[in-house]
């Protein structure tokens, strides 16, 4: 998945990084992103460079405490 090399479509690469086409043409511009352009003017973009190795996922979070919001996650009241 993260391998360099691996190319993307602009709209694929606004999936993954939950943003606009608009956004990724700027991320190119400023070279943020690594990406080229084929012979018809469509970008294809580095899925590398979304450097979305290593990106936790939300099931990487664990709450610790009770979880009842008290906020002391000791009280024992739950």
């Amino acid at each position: 998945m993260c391998t360099a090399g691996t190319l993307i479509s602009i709209n694929e690469a606004a999936a993954y990084l939950e943003t606009t086409e608009t956004r990724i043409l700027m991320m190119l511009k400023n070279k943020e992103l690594t990406g080229s352009q084929d012979n018809s003017g469509s970008w294809q973009i580095d899925k590398a460079s979304l450097q979305l190795c290593g990106k936790p996922k939300p099931s990487d979070f664990r709450k610790t405490g009770c979880g009842g919001g008290c906020g002391s996650g000791g009280c024992g009241g739950h």
